[in-house]
């Protein structure tokens, strides 16, 4: 085809274009049998399952233009079309490793799996053991500079870990007995001893894989709307490129056929289809640069719609570092160190920061049987035959008051029935706490506070930190009657929250919101999970949620814009064959490159 391109009105010579030809015959072969065959085999998967894809009309298009070529050649007359078949190849091939290109850089590389975490852990006694055989209670031997092959609690000594795999922030973080150390995460500076605390499929970071896995598969409302679209528009296509064929033909013209080519390429809605998942993909990708885990694709989608906010407390709005400010002794046979040593033993396999105070003021730990936790009340078990509870007065000793009203949260102690301590934890709220609720409350109206605290410390600090009336002393199914009724008044509630007790909530909410989750089921109940525990990222999270959908916007209109506009000339026969394939490409490479802007999340 290039040799008559470049041999002016007098043509070139019979034999030298039926060489030509079959040149080109040869050298498009390997290109439509092979090169096109991800469309051919799309095509035909499409038509199996009683649909219509793109990829139908790009593989009617390559099939017809080379097929008839093909007979041309044999009968020595007629135009053929071998250069627009490897045209239309080349170009949807190279938006398409662009398109590729653009999912890995901002999705794929942010996929937290297996390939963080060594293939042996080390024991105490040296034997190195598959991680797949590991289970909860095994201690491990991790030295510096190794990754921690298993979450662990601390046992015995002292070190800093990096954590940005999962949090996103470069700076190390300190680990001490009783800290929880992550599989996946780097030791960085002493030799330390950890106990296993969960199975390998109860891992953070097997949850985490997961929940992103499910997040990069969920379809959008808006890109199954655009599909369903798209799927009626190349039926519209083939009726239409068929249509144009004929009445150019029936016209006289000679090139009817590249004109219902140039037709059926240009209208393939690759950039329709295209717009929304090339958006959604690389925004869960980059999302991760504001230390956020999208688990469920509805997050970004329903976050704009959030007209209430609802904080837990501990954790949440407060560091959830508590100290031990008191302790009351009432047993006339057990030490406080002992007393705090049965207590720490029931918290043994809790990440709450009640749990890790106490194991970090233990001494000796014992073994628990028959443990039991209630999610928002305590936790109870047996040592040595005896029963003991240890949480709140309502689930331990029902009618029992704390000795003081000094602020701070009262925690109760019993064995056997019978009252033995009580232990006073305090704790203060987040540096940015208060700038990201007075930044909310001009971003959606309303913020409120469940909290299952009822101490006076609770009171002042929600004073201090703007919230006026705070729901106190609510237990877990509370929590999730409040959200409830809140959504009876037509709220859009996000629920944000940290610990067993608000994953009911959380579950029921519109939108939720884990900050630096401390239990797996947590993950599981939220939408999404700020893994860097930064409150100062939520309004930021919410901004960025605009954003995405102003660029989903924007592409859907490029896409339908650029269809309503190139079609017409199409038909009208201005548009060339090799124009077709290089403007249809050009379009989902713009919406590509929109959707790239993303990446930029501040």
């Amino acid at each position: 085809a290039l040799t008559s391109y470049f041999a002016g009105s007098e043509g070139i010579q019979p034999e030298y274009e039926a060489l030509m030809r079959w040149a080109a015959f040869v050298v498009s072969l390997p290109v439509v049998l092979y090169s096109a065959m991800p469309f051919h085999q799309g095509a035909w998967r499409d038509i199996r399952n009683r649909t219509a894809g793109m990829d139908v009309p790009v593989s009617i298009a390559v099939i017809s233009a080379f097929s008839l070529s093909a007979v041309h050649t044999v009968l020595g007359s007629g135009e053929v079309y071998f250069d627009s078949a490897c045209m239309f190849t080349f170009f949807l091939l190279t938006g398409r490793y662009l398109e590729l290109a653009a999912r890995q850089n901002f999705h794929v590389e942010q996929l937290l799996g297996d390939h963080l975490l060594p293939e042996l852990a080390r024991t105490l006694s040296g034997q190195l053991k598959p991680l797949a055989e590991l289970q909860a209670g095994d201690v491990l031997l991790i030295e510096k500079g190794e990754v921690i092959p298993a979450d662990c609690i601390v046992t015995k000594g002292t070190t800093t870990a990096d954590e940005s795999a999962f949090t996103g922030e470069s700076g190390p973080a300190l680990k001490k007995i009783g800290s929880a150390l992550l599989a996946g995460t780097i030791n960085l500076d002493g030799e330390v001893e950890g106990r296993v605390s969960a199975s390998k499929s109860d891992w953070v970071i097997s949850h985490l894989s997961e929940l992103y896995r499910s997040a990069a598969s969920f379809r959008p409302s808006f890109a199954i709307l655009a599909d369903r679209v798209a799927r009626y528009f190349v039926g519209v296509v083939l009726v239409l490129a068929a249509s144009s064929g004929f009445f150019w033909w029936y016209q006289g013209a000679d090139n009817f056929f590249a004109i219902a080519l140039a037709v059926l390429v240009v209208s393939c809605p690759c950039a329709l289809s295209l717009a929304t998942p090339i958006a959604y993909a690389i925004a869960t990708g980059a999302s991760r640069k504001m230390g956020l885990l999208i688990s469920s694709g509805e997050f970004l989608e329903k976050l704009g719609r959030t007209s209430t906010v609802v904080f837990d407390k501990t954790g949440t709005l407060t560091e959830g570092s508590l100290k031990l400010k008191q302790m009351d002794s009432l047993s006339m046979t057990l030490s406080r160190q002992q007393l705090i040593d049965i207590a720490a033993s029931l918290e043994t396999s809790s990440l709450h920061p009640v749990a890790v105070t106490l194991r970090e003021l233990s001494g000796e730990l014992h073994e628990i049987s028959e443990p039991l936790v209630e999610p928002g009340f305590g936790v109870s078990g047996v040592i040595d035959g005896d029963t003991y509870r240890l949480g709140n007065p309502v689930f331990v000793l029902e009618g029992e008051t704390p000795p003081s009203n000094d602020e701070g949260n009262w925690v109760l102690l019993s064995g056997n029935g019978k009252l033995l301590a009580w232990f006073c934890f305090t704790d203060r709220p987040r540096a940015e706490a208060g700038t990201t609720i007075e930044r909310l409350k001009q971003m959606v109206g309303s913020v409120l506070v469940y909290s299952g605290d009822s101490s006076g410390n609770g009171r002042s600090m929600f004073n201090a930190l703007g919230i006026d009336s705070p729901s106190m002393s609510m237990t877990p199914d509370e929590k999730i009657s409040s959200v409830r009724a809140l959504q009876a008044s037509g709220e859009t509630v996000l629920m944000i929250g940290d610990g067993l007790n608000d994953a009911g909530a959380m579950a029921v909410a519109d939108i939720s919101l884990a900050v630096n989750p401390v239990d797996t089921l947590v993950q599981s109940a939220a939408d999404a999970t700020l893994v860097n525990g930064d409150l100062g990222s939520v309004p930021e999270v919410l901004c960025y949620a605009g954003k995405v959908r102003a660029v989903i916007k924007q592409n859907l209109f490029w896409a339908f814009s650029y269809n309503l506009l190139v079609i017409p000339l199409a038909v009208l026969g201005f548009v060339p064959p090799w124009l077709a394939a290089l403007g249809m490409s050009l379009s989902s490479l713009i919406v590509t490159l929109n959707a790239c802007r993303l990446s930029r999340t501040g």
